[in-house]
């Protein structure tokens, strides 16, 4: 493989991830949140958004 080819494919992967990022932060922004977890920490069951309970 050239390296041209691999750094076009680098960038396309990293355009796509940072679209992936936004998409997952919108989606946990507008969640209707339902938490379970622990006494350390909850996840959301819908959204998968975590709050961390204790340090």
């Amino acid at each position: 493989m050239k390296v041209q080819k691999i750094e076009e494919e680098i960038n396309q992967t990293k355009n796509h991830l940072s679209f992936l990022e936004n998409s997952l932060k919108e989606i946990q922004e507008n969640c209707e949140h339902q938490f379970k977890g622990d006494q350390n920490f909850e996840r959301c069951l819908k959204c998968n958004k975590v709050e961390i309970l204790y340090y």
